[in-house]
């Protein structure tokens, strides 16, 4: 048989595997590209993935007549003394009862924190027969509204009233105080909603350079909160701490850069009423270090409270010979972090103000502690003390 000799010299034909090729290139960098986009929206990629920046919780802001009734009950004015109606407009209408002497003390602290929210406020004065009263009708943006009325009584009957309580109720028992401090803020809107969720007169103490701590301290005293500044201070132990805390004031400074550093600190946080210390068991024994501190909170008229990280601190003692409104932490509500370790503390904490009448507590912003707090701060009724903020529990 003879064979063919054009079959013989023929050369496979490439072309179908270069197709297959090319269409097998086109499938995998569709399938790269379309990975690519769902890891840039954020959904769920096998090959890319982008970090996603942590969205803090946005904070709502507290309507006008919320701000006003926390500020009421703040004071020390009895719920059955304050009456909630509404005029015929539908606008809130707050009326209280309460002596003249105690209205005097009251009316420049509300107009001060009625400013602060930028309300308008325009007064009435009315006097009849053993009643004077005031009807403030406030405005504040945006387009809210509400009148406040203090039905005021006059010396004579103020007088009278007083005799009668005399007669039919019994002398109350001293009253027992608790102040609650969470330090470390300024890093978390979301730690710092569940302060304002829990209802009470917390003190939040911040962190002159943490990322929110101009944005923390504004939130919190719209929330009614009273905060602090934490100021850093050099630790004898925590190396770690000393090296990585922005604006530390360490031992050895002179007395001008200590200064300075408090002052910039300061700035940086608003509504500041008083001041703590962050870390700070080796300048809080050093009083060169501690009396341009103290002396500079002194002249803002701020209050001092010892954080005591140690128990060698002099600075209570020196703020006190100095004369400044000071006081010291008792108990710290999570130095071991975990939820039984904090409600142990906590009830401690309410024990020891049954036992001295006030009593000082400090935690953080850990979940565990929050949680906490959360589940039993409703034991405050139980163990009979009141909450109040950390400037109620200063002594002067």
């Amino acid at each position: 048989m003879r064979s063919n000799p054009i079959a013989k010299n023929r050369k496979p034909n490439p072309y179908p595997g270069r197709l297959y090729l090319t269409f097998a290139l086109l499938a995998l960098f569709s399938t790269i590209g379309l990975d690519y986009a769902a890891a840039r929206r954020g959904e769920k990629a096998y090959f890319f993935s982008f970090p996603t920046a942590r969205k803090e919780a946005a904070v709502a802001p507290v309507p006008l007549a919320d701000s006003v009734r926390r500020f009421l009950g703040t004071s020390g004015i009895r719920p059955e003394s304050i009456e909630e109606l509404e005029d015929t407009d539908g606008t809130p209408r707050i009326v209280v009862y309460l002596p003249l002497k105690d209205y005097e003390s009251l009316e420049p602290r509300l107009d001060k924190e009625l400013r602060d929210k930028r309300a308008s406020v325009d007064k009435e004065k009315k006097d009849e027969e053993g009643l004077t009263s005031y009807t403030w009708r406030i405005a504040g943006p945006p387009e809210e509204s509400l009148s406040l009325v203090f039905s005021l009584l006059m010396p004579a009957a103020e007088k009278k009233e007083e005799e009668k309580e005399e007669k039919v109720a019994p002398p109350s028992p001293p009253e027992n105080r608790v102040a609650i401090i969470i330090d470390d803020m300024g890093s978390s809107l979301e730690a710092l909603q569940e302060v304002c969720d829990l209802g009470q007169p917390v003190t939040i103490s911040i962190l002159p350079l943490s990322p929110f701590a101009e944005e923390t301290a504004r939130i919190a005293h719209e929330n009614g909160l009273e905060v602090m500044l934490h100021l850093p201070g050099e630790s004898l132990s925590h190396q770690e701490g000393n090296n990585s805390t922005a604006g530390l004031i360490k031992s050895g400074m002179n007395e001008e850069d200590i200064r300075s550093l408090v002052e910039e600190s300061l700035s940086r946080v608003p509504y500041v009423e008083g001041v703590n210390n962050h870390m700070g068991s080796k300048i809080t024994q050093e009083e060169p270090v501690m009396r341009p501190i103290l002396d500079l909170l002194k002249s803002r008229d701020l209050y001092f409270l010892d954080s005591r990280t140690t128990a060698g601190s002099i600075a209570f003692d020196l703020a006190r010979k100095m004369g400044l409104r000071t006081a010291y932490r008792n108990i710290f509500l999570d130095s071991s972090v975990g939820l039984d370790f904090s409600k142990k503390k906590i009830i401690d904490l309410f024990r020891l103000s049954q036992k001295t009448g006030k009593a000082i507590g400090i935690g953080h912003p850990f979940p565990e502690t929050l949680q906490a707090l959360r589940e039993n701060i409703h034991l405050l009724k139980k163990y009979k003390v009141r909450p109040v903020f950390a400037s109620e529990v200063i002594q002067e």
